[in-house]
């Protein structure tokens, strides 16, 4: 009877932790049962091949990296489990609301802080960061902190943008949120994401079933022009509601816009830019008779909807469908 009261004490307790309505004693065991994970080994920047991380228990001090991946634990409610949430730049988030306010209640620490000493010192459990960021002069490999009893997760498609090495797509973006969901204990919150984002590319193709799928292009300047193809994320997503992407090089020219001859093209600001970006593109007098700019469908698109998406996947395909097929109504 003893032992009765105690487990019902326990179950009780990890409900008002967890914030469950009911929590029963097979679910209270799944919290403690090990997840592997089979994620990627960084070196430098380079995928060097996989890597098996086993989670004996949710992690509790998160070092989390990056606007989509901090607003992605936050949709799945892990944001008790973030130790510290690293800016990539200035410029303010642009979370979904909920998430903007659960964003406000989590400690936070410019980028300029990201270096070995510090994270060290902060002891996190699991850290989940950008390949960029496993290079020598910030965080080392996801070796070196494997070695020491620190877990990591990597997106799996933050390859970078001036290289076409690996193939990129939505599933992977889906898998790594369901990886995620797997590590913290929440499958449920991550599984709703993933079929929220499935849903919302069935209900785009349904709704452009009668328009003309376009020809589309997507680029960005960094220090020259990157062109995101058929094997980057965005191009994926382009690709999985209709529009059409061709392969081309990595880092190409101007010449290469005239080449592609896009109906759609789409410019990625990254940064503080807010859309100017587009304007090395509008303004060429080169490119003036490409349908794209004479028919005004050049546009801005913030790398969020583009770039290790995660939870704002299915933002990101309707940010581009309703560009791609003007007029479009998507449930």
């Amino acid at each position: 009877m003893k032992k009765y009261i105690i487990s019902s004490l326990i179950i009780a307790l990890a409900c008002s932790i967890l914030g469950c309505q009911s929590l029963d004693k097979q679910q209270v065991q799944q919290q403690d049962k090990p997840v592997v994970v089979n994620n990627i080994n960084v070196d430098n920047y380079y995928v060097k091949g996989p890597n098996k991380q086993v989670f004996d228990k949710a992690p509790q001090r998160v070092l989390v990296i990056g606007e989509n991946e901090t607003e992605t634990l936050l949709e799945l409610g892990a944001g008790p489990n973030i130790l510290m949430a690293v800016a990539q730049n200035s410029r303010k988030y642009a979370m979904r609301q909920e998430n903007w306010e659960a964003f406000q209640k989590i400690k936070k620490c410019p980028s300029g802080y990201l270096n070995m000493e510090y994270v060290t010192s902060m002891h996190p459990d699991l850290i989940i960061a950008q390949q960029c960021v496993f290079i020598r002069n910030r965080l080392n490999n996801t070796d070196y902190w494997n070695e020491r009893g620190v877990k990591t997760l990597v997106p799996l498609n933050t390859n970078t943008p001036s290289k076409h090495i690996i193939k990129e797509t939505v599933d992977k973006e889906m898998q790594f949120v369901r990886d995620l969901g797997a590590a913290l204990r929440v499958d449920a919150k991550a599984e709703a994401v993933v079929n929220s984002t499935y849903k919302t590319i069935d209900d785009i193709n349904k709704a452009n079933a009668s328009y003309t799928k376009p020809k589309v292009m997507i680029v960005e300047f960094i220090s020259s022009m990157i062109s995101y193809d058929n094997t980057k994320l965005v191009g994926d997503m382009v690709s999985r509601i209709g529009g059409k992407v061709a392969e081309t090089p990595p880092v190409i020219g101007f010449e290469n816009v005239v080449k592609e001859n896009p109906d759609v093209l789409f410019v990625v600001c990254s940064h503080a830019d807010y859309g100017e970006c587009i304007t090395k593109l509008t303004e060429n007098p080169a490119l003036q008779n490409l349908p794209c700019i004479k028919n005004k469908r050049t546009y801005s698109i913030p790398l969020r909807f583009t770039y290790g998406t995660g939870c704002r996947t299915e933002d990101g395909l309707k940010f581009l469908a309703e560009r791609m097929y003007p007029g479009i109504e998507i449930k």
